[in-house]
């Protein structure tokens, strides 16, 4: 399998700070672990606040089995799921 690189933004309910503490915290790099998912990098859009990118390295379609088995965690946080877009990058 292929690594891939994925880029996702999505939008917030809720503060940046509140969100970004739960994706830092141990559960969620437990969560992430599981799928050998490695965050590179999260961050928030300075002329919208609400709008948060997150940058992930992972084995091709691992990332989609994460959300699938945690997406009702991960809207608990303030998440708006409906906002998802992802785009998937390889070295191919």
């Amino acid at each position: 399998m292929a690594i891939e690189t994925t880029v996702v933004t999505f939008k917030l309910n809720g503060p940046f700070a509140e969100w970004a503490a739960i994706f830092d915290s141990d559960e969620a790099n437990k969560r992430h672990a599981q799928y050998g998912i490695k965050p590179l990098y999260r961050g928030v859009d300075k002329s919208d606040p609400q709008k948060v990118i997150v940058i992930h390295q992972h084995q091709e379609g691992d990332l989609d089995k994460f959300l699938a088995a945690n997406g009702d965690w991960i809207a608990t946080h303030d998440v708006d799921m409906t906002s998802f877009d992802q785009s998937v990058w390889t070295a191919d």
